[in-house]
């Protein structure tokens, strides 16, 4: 019989798989589930080759503080150009990291949208029954994904809505696993993005979408499931080289016994499943214990095991080197990593990691970076200023801030395993036309109706002239940083004359060109 492989060989053949399958669930129309998953297409995953040898970014942003908004948002906004013109580098930074201090005034109004406040209202149960039924779909998992492009688009909190998409994808639930997931978004990762990893850790361990989703609510003594307890250790605290073996997985899988949730789908500890039996894992030992039928004896072990994950020197290092390759370099120094593994402190403090890793040297020295799809569709319309018509029936209209996404090949948390959307630009170079396409066809686009996304040309104008319009499309697309290489080909599609056409040729361009596509 083959023997269990190792986790960093299991997590190997997954990535593998998913690569084999391309983009495949990506690529899906909408939300598919894993029932109706189309075949996928085969990403490119060797060189990036043409695109990036025409990249011209390194010596053109020449600016710290554009530098910085690119970073914090997703994708640069007149209003965050001017914003860090007047606060400097150092008080934008700090604004950003506490989102609370921000009036948010456009994005609190599109939260009051009744398909907004239904779905936020949602308890647990309702949002299982829904998945019961077959209505999750257009009541829970769609409303999901267009609330978190609308606030991706709208909001000022730019750095909460990068650092709510980083950890979307480091405690993956997929959108359409049993219902429950929107909660988990909402309750579990969305209150934490900048505050305490620990805090977050402890949230997620108690997540019953997560729990259901990696079969953690049906392990007990009499029949252990290993799941969970694999990926809290390799994705979500350690990484998978952080030192565990596989019989860590196995002991750490008997202390989580008995972590499950109630009829209402709510997290509920039941010590009668627990595994009271001695234990060891990852360094830390259990004695055996009297079994109880009730209470939370037995929990304190998980808890325990927890904190420990928390204060490992393997999770610090581990959540340092993913936020600096986020934010900074696909490749980060050493250097780069200790000094945000020492801004960690004893709960892994996330502002302050990233007051560091956001430092002005670590930007001025990092390479641009290729966008993902989501953070590519984001940033047309954002820069662009496109208005956001509301939904009047979900089933029926365009939505412009999910669908061009989806087909894109990102569509929101359909990944196929746990390990959450990949994060080089290896992966996602090879789907580059598809971006052309939607760019040129949905993203920018004068057709007005319910749920679409109406560019205003005459913010791009320019009253009139050529050299007005290149100067609109520089400021509001490349805060002023625009290669000169692009700027000629603009002027090559305005010469003749300024007129919505040509403008909207021009934006289309734009958009699609290189320099655009990277951060």
């Amino acid at each position: 019989m083959p023997s269990e492989p190792t986790a960093a060989s299991r997590r190997d053949l997954l990535r593998q798989s998913a690569v084999a399958l391309g983009a495949a669930t990506l690529a899906a129309p909408l939300l598919a589930g894993p029932a109706d998953a189309q075949p996928p297409r085969q990403p490119n995953t060797g060189r990036i080759g043409g695109l990036l040898n025409q990249l011209s970014q390194q010596t053109q942003w020449k600016s710290p503080e554009l530098r910085l908004v690119r970073r914090v948002t997703l994708g640069l906004s007149e209003a965050d150009v001017v914003r860090v013109q007047q606060l400097g580098y150092t008080a934008y930074l700090e604004e950003q990291l506490n989102p609370g201090t921000i009036p948010d005034p456009v994005m609190d109004a599109r939260l009051q949208a009744p398909l907004f406040t239904q779905l936020l209202g949602f308890t647990p149960r309702q949002l299982a029954e829904q998945q019961e039924r077959g209505s999750s779909y257009f009541d829970a998992q769609l409303p999901m994904s267009l609330l978190t492009s609308e606030r991706a688009i709208c909001s000022r909190r730019q750095l909460q809505e990068r650092m709510y998409e980083f950890f979307l994808d480091q405690l993956y639930v997929p959108i359409w696993n049993s219902g429950l997931p929107p909660i988990h978004y909402e309750r579990t990762i969305r209150p934490h993005v900048l505050g305490s990893f620990g805090a977050l850790t402890r949230a997620g361990m108690r997540s019953t979408s997560m729990l259901q989703y990696l079969d953690q609510i049906w392990s007990t003594r009499w029949g252990v499931n290993e799941n969970y307890a694999r990926e809290l250790m390799e994705l979500h605290t350690v990484g998978w080289d952080g030192g565990y073996t596989q019989a860590d997985v196995a002991g750490l899988a008997r202390i989580l016994t008995g972590w499950s949730m109630n009829a209402d789908m709510e997290f509920e500890y039941k010590a009668w499943n627990h595994d009271f039996g001695a234990k060891r894992a990852f360094g830390m030992s259990f004695p055996a214990r009297p079994q109880a039928d009730s209470g939370t004896a037995g929990m304190d072990e998980g808890i325990a095991f927890g904190e420990m994950l928390i204060r490992h020197p393997s999770t610090k290092r581990f959540l340092a080197t993913k936020m600096l390759r986020w934010f900074v370099s696909p490749d980060p120094t050493e250097a780069q990593i200790q000094a945000v593994i020492n801004a960690y402190g004893a709960e892994g403090d996330i502002k302050a990691m990233l007051r560091v890793a956001l430092s002005r040297e670590n930007l001025m020295r990092a390479p641009a970076m290729l966008k993902r799809p989501f953070h590519y569709g984001v940033s047309v319309l954002r820069a662009t200023q496109a208005t956001l018509r509301p939904v009047v029936d979900i089933r029926r209209d365009y939505l412009s801030a999910v669908y061009p996404i989806n087909n894109m090949s990102q569509p929101f948390m359909n990944w196929p395993t746990p390990d959450g959307y990949p994060d080089h630009a290896e992966f996602w170079a090879g789907l580059i036309v598809d971006r052309w396409n939607e760019a040129n066809n949905n993203l920018v686009s004068e057709f007005d109706a319910p749920g679409r996304a109406v560019t205003n040309w005459s913010l791009f104008m320019g009253n009139g002239t050529e050299d007005g319009a290149v100067r609109a499309i520089n400021s509001r697309l490349f805060g002023g940083e625009m290669s000169l290489a692009l700027e000629n080909e603009l002027r090559v599609i305005l010469r003749p004359g300024v007129n919505s056409a040509r403008v909207a040729s021009a934006l289309r361009l734009a958009v699609t060109a290189p320099e655009f596509h990277f951060f």
